[in-house]
């Protein structure tokens, strides 16, 4: 029963609970191991009355209260419903977590917290002054819920926001919509013509697979239809973020690499070498922001002796190491190949060695930190991937354009020579026309029949003698 329900939700563990503890490899990297224990406020039995927490606790209660009260339903008729499902709530964690909290206690913790959580996240995207909290409080707040040993059974947030907001079934995970994009937002940014062009060939050629696919199959239990309804089904709201932001078939991340995703071919994993982003640079790969904030949108572009790479962006502040680190660990519980967040951070390491390399992402646009130094950012990334593994199917044919570019020797050599070649021109070509200039200025200034002491060329049609 309990395997059925893991894979209604999408969730792949096997043999462990839906809301896992952090690995105990993860935590034991000293440089990452405050990054997965809640700073101001708990969710779940996991860190449950820890005395440093406590203070959020009374907020619980006033948060719950508010919500209830903008509800327009009755408290025990919203505590029951929260009390029906917690049963189920309860073999979402580790049992030695939930030995301590009896039936009414386990529900009452799932009622406030799932409460909390939801005026909290509305509040923010819709009346942010009733928080009542300082901007630097609110950003520990929503840096705790996206923590893996933070989460709450997405069924208790379901039956919550049905009295309160009267959302039902899949229009649940788009109460959550503004706040994903809030977290994952992207600089506006100009579009050249080609990738216009590139853009709206792309949006044909989606119409065109959608058509086929709606008469193709029907099929509810087809693997594409699958796929969705595992889209659509989170088991957590840490879940539900994974999937927003991973592309989980071709159609949903509009590039051709993901055409080998879940195809076990050794000749498409990646075993070759990684290169940082400024000497890319100089071997003529240019950086663009993708279209998207998929981790899985990445790709190559070649150009007559250029390419373009494209990379997802990603703000960089406070909370980026947590979520990233977060991820990772959801990732590693899952025990499939679905671990693009950790390739994502891995390839991004492998392009940042140095300072100068998170500047030249950072000019492109596809960093955009509030972090502080370069330096801080380059430190950031190298933290996060100590001990991270790929997948080496992850990004293979990306890699792959990226190693026979570099490996261009004739390329390479006009990429080398190109900036004394046009050093050359420009000097020679400014001295050219410094002479042609001054030959100019001396054939307007100087006449055209100059005497030359008593000499002079008579007229034509002047007489030799008086």
């Amino acid at each position: 029963m309990m395997d059925r329900k893991r894979e209604q939700t999408g969730n792949y563990q096997l043999g462990g609970p839906i809301i896992p503890r952090v690995p105990s490899t993860f935590r034991k990297i000293e440089n990452n191991s405050d990054c997965y224990d809640p700073s101001v406020v708990s969710i779940g039995p996991y860190h449950h009355g820890k005395p440093e927490l406590k203070e959020m606790e009374d907020n619980k209660v006033t948060f719950a209260s508010q919500f209830v009260m903008e509800s327009h339903v009755a408290p025990d008729t919203m505590f029951c419903k929260v009390e029906g499902v917690a049963s189920n709530a309860r073999k979402c964690y580790t049992e030695d977590s939930t030995q301590q909290f009896d039936g009414k206690k386990f529900s009452q913790m799932m009622f406030l917290d799932g409460c909390f959580i939801l005026h909290f996240f509305f509040c923010l995207s819709e009346q942010p002054e009733k928080l009542k909290m300082s901007s630097h409080h609110v950003s520990l707040v929503a840096r705790d819920l996206f923590l893996l040993e933070n989460q709450l059974p997405f069924e208790v947030l379901q039956e919550l926001m049905s009295l309160r907001f009267n959302i039902q079934g899949e229009k649940t995970v788009d109460f959550f919509e503004p706040i994903f994009k809030h977290i994952r937002s992207m600089p506006p940014r100009r579009e050249s013509c080609r990738e216009k062009l590139h853009q709206n060939l792309a949006t044909i050629s989606s119409f065109f697979r959608g058509l086929q696919k709606l008469f193709s199959s029907t099929d509810p239990k087809s693997p594409t239809n699958e796929l969705t309804a595992i889209h659509r089904k989170p088991a957590h709201l840490l879940e539900l973020f994974h999937n927003k932001f991973v592309a989980r078939s071709i159609d949903d991340a509009g590039v051709e690499d993901h055409k080998s995703w879940y195809k076990d071919d050794s000749r498409k994993s990646w075993s070759g070498r990684y290169y940082p982003a400024k000497d890319l640079r100089k071997a003529g790969i240019h950086f663009k922001p993708s279209n998207t904030s998929l981790f899985t949108d990445v790709s190559f572009r070649p150009t007559l002796l250029a390419g373009r790479l494209y990379i997802p962006p990603l703000r960089i502040d406070d909370s980026t190491k947590p979520l990233l680190l977060n991820l990772v660990a959801y990732e590693a519980c899952l025990g499939t190949r679905d671990d693009w967040v950790t390739s994502y951070v891995c390839f991004m390491d492998s392009l940042i060695d140095h300072h100068k390399d998170v500047k030249e992402l950072r000019s492109k646009g596809i960093l955009i930190s509030t972090l502080g130094s370069d330096k801080q950012v380059a430190e950031l990334f190298n933290e996060i991937s100590d001990y991270l593994v790929p997948n080496p199917y992850a990004y293979s044919k990306v890699k792959r354009d990226i190693e026979n570019h570099y490996r261009n020797g004739i390329k390479r050599w006009i990429l080398h020579y190109k900036g004394p070649i046009y050093t050359f021109i420009f000097k020679y070509s400014f001295i050219f026309g410094l002479i042609v200039t001054a030959l100019k200025a001396y054939v307007s200034v100087v006449p055209m029949n100059p005497v030359f002491g008593v000499c002079k060329m008579p007229a034509a049609n002047a007489t030799l003698y008086p």
